[in-house]
């Protein structure tokens, strides 16, 4: 029974002990500062409590929590901000008692580490040290060598068309492949045509979103029910030809890529029908910032033509955080980051005239979505624990 109490407690005595260390050389430094260098107060509290939370990080990452997460970015970034609200709590404190109440400013402290102390450990306990893992599910053998995504938004006509010519290109192909529609909320017939088709096309499955919730979210959604070998999502308008798959596949056993995607702006590109000139100047300014702030060396991060191995795509959609339009790059982002080689394939395209990309109102969202994707770059949210 004491042994057990004495486990359970643990955590929480060795918390106290750093914490005791901590507290320390906060105190210390602090009146080494005001006495001896002659800081002022408040400056030399927060130089102080800096130096007690380097101390409190190194010593609980590696003996209170024991962490064995290699993302020490994240854990890093996690533990600033308890430490940045700590500080707060700090200098708010401190301000109280020693300016507006009189309290001798050590005897202050030592009231307010007592308060710094309880927030930290619930803190760094509950969220910056919690053990997770993410479920994801890699398949050793595979029942498809292909799995070909296909998210639909209210394309009860339009997709149609796209399914047969991929039917019929699987069927002249002989791969053994599996079809899987993404019906994003749609509110047209786009999920009884599927079902319709399903007598039609062998292998080809349907997953209906309650709700519309964004290409993104619905390729996700696909990839995590994908059991090929390789995972291909492809636009529902059939804007680059499925037959374009071959080109992915052969430049991929060429360089050993886990990652081949269509591209539209390389030499041998074939643009059938081209976009109008407004699209194509947002679209190559879109690029241009993607390169700039992004991942650098890929021309074309937006067709929606791109060739998976399968546990890079379970991976690196498993860490995706983008729900419309920027799940493209930060994909590519994500790819990069967990150093997955990736080539780009001049492929034929064709403009829809039906394209329900809203040229203002979307690259505003891409923006944001940009600025929000470097933000989860620098704090480590694309690293697997």
């Amino acid at each position: 029974m004491i042994d057990k109490l004495f486990k359970n407690f643990s955590p929480f005595l060795k918390y106290c002990i750093v914490g005791a260390s901590g507290t320390f050389i906060d105190l210390a430094s602090l009146y080494v500062f005001v006495e001896y260098l002659l800081i002022p107060v408040i400056p030399a509290t927060i130089l102080s409590f800096l130096l007690a939370v380097t101390n409190n990080f190194i010593f609980n990452k590696i003996w209170t929590f024991k962490s064995k997460s290699r993302n020490y970015r994240k854990l890093f970034i996690k533990f600033l901000i308890v430490s940045i609200i700590g500080l707060g709590l700090t200098i708010t404190s401190m301000h109280v008692m020693v300016n507006l109440a009189g309290i001798w400013y050590m005897f202050a402290k030592a009231i307010t580490s007592l308060i710094v102390l309880t927030w930290n450990f619930l803190a760094n306990k509950i969220w910056t040290f919690r053990l997770t893992e993410k479920s994801i599910t890699v398949l050793d053998q595979f029942p498809f060598e292909l799995s070909i995504i296909i998210p639909a938004f209210n394309e009860a006509n339009r997709i149609k068309s796209t399914l047969l010519i991929i039917r019929d290109f699987l069927e002249e192909q002989v791969i053994n492949a599996e079809i899987i529609v993404v019906n994003d909320g749609s509110t047209d017939k786009t999920a009884e045509v599927i079902e319709n088709f399903k007598k039609k096309i062998s292998n080809l499955k349907l997953i209906n979103l309650n709700k519309n919730s964004g290409k993104g979210f619905a390729v996700k959604r696909g990839v995590e029910a994908s059991n090929g070998k390789l995972i291909l999502f492809a636009d529902a308008d059939n804007s680059t030809p499925i037959e374009e798959f071959g080109k992915l596949l052969e430049k991929m056993k060429e360089t050993s890529a886990k990652i081949a995607i269509g591209s539209r702006y390389l030499h041998g590109s074939n643009i059938q029908i081209k976009q109008p000139t407004y699209r194509i100047i947002i679209g190559r300014v879109g690029n241009f910032l993607i390169r700039l702030f992004l991942i650098d060396g890929i021309k074309d991060t937006q067709c929606g033509f791109k060739l998976f191995e399968h546990r890079a795509a379970k991976e690196i959609f498993s860490l995706q955080k983008v729900k419309r339009f920027a799940f493209d790059m930060e994909a590519l982002v994500i790819a990069h980051n967990m150093d997955y080689k990736i080539v780009e394939v001049p492929v034929s395209w064709f403009n829809s005239s039906e394209s329900r990309v809203r040229p203002i109102k979307d690259s505003l969202r891409t923006l944001r979505d940009l600025v929000y994707i470097k933000l989860n770059l620098w704090s480590g949210r694309y690293y697997s624990d």
